[in-house]
């Protein structure tokens, strides 16, 4: 599946933008701030149904403007035509073929994508929910009853964290909502580890490619499910729970961490190992959709060789040119570097620039 077509009316810093290609690899070059991310992320609302790069759906609608939207047209073993329509005070609308969807949930899972940015950094510097967020995203896109049951789980969770905060706490209020949580919690925690032992050796064989076969990973999980039931848990923690007014037991509070070596790549990891770090959990992403969904996810590359030193940049490009990718959009704010990026994988490629 490529984008063959692709506007842009009032999105981010794109008032009237308008691309037209049909090469394997998209380049984008320009200075910051002229809307290279902006593109990208389009890409990616046309895929996921959200931004990957805004909290909201109002971030992305020009601040003197009322609406906005993003049209495509796709084309591979069928041609579709994509509409997402922004408007304030309203509500997000998207549109296959004509026909909008009743719930975006509908949408999600269609169509793949996969971003490598900046800020996905954070992934490694970040917080336990930060990683626990990117494994959620990936498995809602393959499991619609993985994204139900986080959906609902979160909702009973939401609920239970207010009623702790009352003055007055109805216990069997709070039996209630556990018994309602406990199979929740039980089918999420089976699918991540399910999904752990099929992603975790990719992850590690894809960082041991980058670093030139000289270094290893390990990414730890650990559930507070591991060794008890989510009832036990919550029988056991009732008091703390009354203390400190939140839940403190569940599959919310499970913890991802990346080990090299024997020691935290988040406290000892150097800049060049922490950018392998994230670019490998992306990569084994792409690895993971492309053999569960049967299709090629678009790779969206954010000005990724920042901040990287060469031989893992050489490595990173011979993956990119040997591997079996979907279409590619890239960014870079050095034009040359980009062109012999795009010469070394010795894919078809369109570079424009932006001003």
């Amino acid at each position: 599946m490529k984008v063959q077509k692709l506007a842009l009316i009032f999105f981010k810093n794109h008032s009237d933008f308008k691309l037209e290609c049909q090469e394997d690899v998209v380049a984008i070059a320009g200075l910051n701030g002229v809307g290279k991310t902006t593109i990208l992320d389009a890409i990616h609302y046309l895929c996921l149904g959200k931004s990957y790069f805004s909290s909201t759906d109002v971030q992305c609608i020009q601040t003197e403007e009322l609406q906005a939207g993003i049209i495509a047209k796709l084309v591979g073993d069928e041609d579709v035509s994509l509409k997402v329509k922004f408007k304030r005070g309203g509500r997000k609308v998207i549109e296959k073929n004509g026909v909008a969807y009743k719930r975006v949930l509908e949408h999600i899972g269609q169509f793949l994508a996969v971003v490598i940015a900046p800020g996905d950094i954070e992934l490694v510097y970040g917080s336990n929910e930060t990683r626990r967020s990117f494994i959620n995203q990936i498995l809602s896109q393959v499991d619609r009853k993985h994204l139900l049951d986080l959906m609902k789980y979160n909702k009973l969770i939401e609920h239970r964290n207010k009623h702790l905060k009352q003055e007055s706490v109805d216990t069997a209020l709070l039996l209630a909502l556990d018994e309602q949580i406990a199979p929740l919690a039980l089918s999420i925690y089976t699918k991540r580890k399910e999904f752990l032992e099929e992603f975790c050796p990719v992850f590690e064989a894809k960082y041991h490619q980058l670093s030139g076969e000289k270094e290893s990973v390990r990414l730890m999980y650990t559930s507070q499910l591991d060794h008890s039931s989510y009832m036990d848990l919550v029988d056991v923690n009732r008091n703390k729970d009354l203390a400190i007014q939140r839940s403190f037991v569940g599959i919310h509070r499970d913890e991802l961490d990346i080990e090299i070596g024997d020691l935290s790549l988040r406290k000892f990891g150097s800049q060049g190992q922490v950018k392998s770090g994230l670019i490998a959990l992306k990569l084994a992403e792409y690895e993971y959709l492309q053999k569960t969904c049967d299709k090629n996810p678009f790779l969206l590359l954010d000005d990724i060789f920042e901040k990287i030193d060469e031989e893992r940049a050489q490595v990173l490009t011979q993956i990119i040119k040997n591997d079996n990718f979907g279409q590619i959009f890239i960014t870079d704010t050095n034009q040359d570097r980009l062109n012999q990026f795009c010469v070394a994988i010795g894919k078809s490629y369109k570079l424009i620039t932006l001003k």
